[in-house]
C-alpha cells in the first residue's frame, strides 16, 4: 500500500510573502457538525471557503473530547477533498493518553502534520477536571507531542489577549499579575515547542496590540494570529463574550443593544465592526486573520471583500 502524502506543516508558510498577491493570508475554523442536514451544509460550504485558498483550515475538538472521532473525520475529509492544509484541534480535558495516541498516530498516517494543542473545557455543565497527572493543561500536550514525535508535527497553541476566561474578574479585567502570569505561561508553551499563537476572539484591538507587545517584550518571537469573529446576532455574541468574558467597548455594546431584534441590519454592523479592527490590525503589521467562521460563509467572505481578500 503506498504511504499517504503528508501536507505541508503550517510553518512553512508563516513569515513568507502572500503567495496569493492579497494584502493579508486567511484562516478558517469549523466545528463538526451534529447532524446529517448540518454535515451536508458545511460540506457545501467548504467548496466555497476552499476556493478562497486559506492558509489552512482547522476543525475544534468538542468539549471533553466529545469529536474525537469526528475531527479527524472531518480533517481528512477537507484533505482529501479539497487539497488545502488542515490543522487538528487536540485537548487533554477528558483524553486518556491512549487517545491521545490514537489521535496523533491517525494524524500521522493520514498525512495530517498540523495541530493545535489545547487543554480544552469540560462539557456543558460540568467542571473542569484532569484525567490524569500526566496532562493537566496544554503545555503537558506540547510537550508530549514534541517527546513523542519530534518535529513531525507543527503545533499551535491558543493566546488569550484579555487573560484565560479563568482568570478574568467579574469586572471584567485580569489583573496585572495575572496577565504576566498569562504571558510567562504562553512563552513556556513556546519554548516547549509551540511554531505560532492562534488568539481568542476580542472586539477591541488595544487589547491584541498591547498583549502582542507582552510577548514580544518577554522573547515570545513565534508568530501571533488575531482570531476574528464577525458578530452574527444578538443573541450569538452575547453567549460568545459572555463564554469568553470578552470585553466590548461601550460604543460597540450600545449599538449591539440598539439592532437587537434586526438580525439582517445586525449582520451588517457586525461586518464592518471587523472590517474596521482589521483594517487598523493591517497597519500595525498584521498580515494574517484566522476567522471563527460557526461553519457559516457570509459574513466571513463581506469582510474579506471589504479587505480585498477575496480570490
Amino acid at each position: 500500500m503506498a504511504a499517504v502524502p503528508h501536507q505541508p506543516k503550517v510553518s512553512e508558510f508563516l513569515g513568507s510573502p502572500c503567495s496569493t498577491g492579497r494584502p493579508a493570508r486567511v484562516s478558517f475554523e469549523y466545528f463538526p457538525p451534529r447532524t446529517d442536514k448540518a454535515e451536508e451544509s458545511l460540506k457545501q460550504a467548504l467548496q466555497t471557503f476552499s476556493r478562497q485558498k486559506p492558509i489552512f483550515m482547522d476543525v475544534t475538538w468538542g468539549a471533553g473530547g466529545t469529536t474525537h472521532d469526528k475531527t479527524p473525520a472531518l480533517c481528512s475529509y477537507i484533505k482529501d477533498n479539497h487539497g488545502v492544509v488542515v490543522n487538528m484541534h487536540l485537548t487533554c480535558t477528558n483524553m486518556s493518553e491512549d487517545k491521545i495516541h490514537t489521535a496523533l498516530e491517525y494524524c500521522k498516517a493520514n498525512g495530517i502534520r498540523n495541530i493545535v494543542a489545547l487543554r480544552g473545557d469540560p462539557p456543558a455543565g460540568q467542571e473542569w477536571k484532569a484525567t490524569n497527572d500526566k496532562f493537566t493543561c496544554a503545555l503537558d500536550l506540547v510537550r508530549h507531542i514534541r517527546a513523542a514525535y519530534g518535529d513531525h508535527f507543527c503545533i499551535a497553541v491558543a493566546g488569550y489577549p484579555e487573560g484565560h476566561p479563568n482568570k478574568i474578574a467579574d469586572a471584567g479585567r485580569t489583573s496585572e499579575e495575572d496577565m504576566a502570569a498569562e504571558v510567562a505561561y504562553l512563552k513556556q508553551k513556546v519554548d516547549a515547542g509551540a511554531d505560532y499563537v492562534i488568539t481568542q476572539l476580542f472586539y477591541d484591538n488595544r487589547h491584541f496590540l498591547t498583549f502582542r507587545k507582552r510577548c514580544v517584550d518577554v522573547g515570545i518571537k513565534v508568530p501571533i494570529i488575531p482570531g476574528m469573529l464577525p458578530p452574527l446576532s444578538h443573541a450569538g455574541v452575547q453567549r460568545m463574550v459572555t463564554l469568553c468574558k470578552t470585553d466590548v467597548p461601550p460604543a460597540v455594546k450600545q449599538r449591539f443593544d440598539e439592532l437587537q431584534g434586526d438580525d439582517v441590519a445586525f449582520r451588517q454592523y457586525g461586518v464592518q465592526l471587523i472590517t474596521d479592527m482589521c483594517r487598523e490590525l493591517m497597519t500595525q503589521g498584521v498580515d494574517h486573520f484566522h476567522f471563527y467562521t460557526l461553519n457559516l460563509e457570509p459574513s466571513t467572505f463581506a469582510v474579506m471583500q471589504n479587505l480585498g481578500l477575496m480570490i
